[in-house]
């Protein structure tokens, strides 16, 4: 089973150009679930039944796993049987009548004006890496940014004198 996992992965990086976390979370549910079924005595692919992933989902929740956690592992396992399934590796797709749980949707959490301005003056402005943090920070709350996007900026993507910036995602670019 190791080799269609490593095989999986290096599919979602080159075919799919899935980002480095995705391809960690689901080399990690994989690896997770490998573990499980080898202790159900489940080691080869073609081996794992649905009552198998049912009964690791019934284990899941069973430890208290949220139903946001349990439902990533299961668009995980479906993803990797339905390239099982595509690859010729297996005949039927154990996954595919899986039904991940519902999850209740939460609203974001908003800082408070106090707690805005503690995060923002907490960075030590004396020192370099304080003065770069603090930027980080201010262009993150000015722009709405994503995190991923803030740490592959390059100073050419950044017209000060207009003031935007030019933020790079895999097919298009955001100003």
């Amino acid at each position: 089973m190791e080799g269609n996992i490593q095989s999986f992965i290096s599919y979602l990086s080159k075919e799919r150009d899935a980002s480095y976390n995705t391809q960690i979370s689901y080399e990690r549910d994989l690896r997770k679930l490998k573990e499980y079924l080898a202790n159900q005595g489940i080691t080869k692919v073609q081996e794992v039944r649905e009552t198998s992933l049912n009964s690791y989902v019934l284990f899941l929740e069973k430890e208290g796993k949220a139903a946001s956690t349990v439902s990533r592992y299961i668009a995980s396992w479906k993803g990797f049987f339905e390239y099982c399934l595509r690859q010729g590796i297996i005949s039927v797709d154990p996954a595919d009548r899986l039904k991940p749980p519902k999850v209740e949707k939460k609203f974001p959490q908003i800082l408070t004006i106090q707690e805005t301005q503690s995060l923002m003056e907490g960075p030590d402005v004396q020192c370099d890496k304080g003065v770069r943090d603090r930027a980080m920070l201010e262009l993150l709350y000015a722009t709405g940014i994503r995190v991923s996007e803030l740490l592959s900026l390059k100073v050419e993507d950044m017209n000060l004198g207009m003031e935007y910036v030019i933020c790079h995602e895999k097919s298009k670019d955001r100003i």
